[in-house]
């Protein structure tokens, strides 16, 4: 009569070999954001007396969020590799304000950004700052 012997791994042994499995999978595994932009950051310029409407809609006619400063910045929902910050832009209602070169400019594209996500949330292009 033979007798078979079981062997059983403990659990530490188990363990181990879980962990090296999803480290493996981790080092493994193509980064995400390789291939993505990072969304921009914006924020008002001292253009504009440090102030950026952050509004419900495309449009001056919609609620302003907030008012952001020279300080706080708040996060681009679109990020297209090889485009200008934020884009594409939305096509709204036309705005004026004090540009960058420190003329008034008129416009009418407008950045969706993230500060009510999942609500969209928009600031007029030509008064903000972009920082990649």
């Amino acid at each position: 009569m033979s007798r078979r012997v079981l062997q059983r791994k403990s659990l530490p042994a188990k363990g181990f070999a879980l962990t090296a499995a999803v480290a493996t999978a981790l080092l493994t595994a193509p980064a995400a954001s390789a291939t993505e932009p990072e969304p921009a950051l914006v924020r008002a310029t001292e253009h504009n007396a440090c102030k950026l409407n952050v509004r419900a809609g495309a449009g001056t006619s919609t609620s302003i969020l907030t008012t952001l400063t020279c300080d706080n910045y708040t996060t681009c929902v679109r990020a297209e590799p090889d485009y200008p910050p934020c884009s594409p832009f939305v096509v709204g209602e036309r705005y004026s304000c004090v540009g960058t070169d420190d003329r008034q400019v008129t416009d009418d594209k407008w950045a969706e950004v993230a500060w009510r996500a999942p609500k969209p949330a928009y600031v007029a292009v030509a008064c903000a700052a972009f920082r990649a």
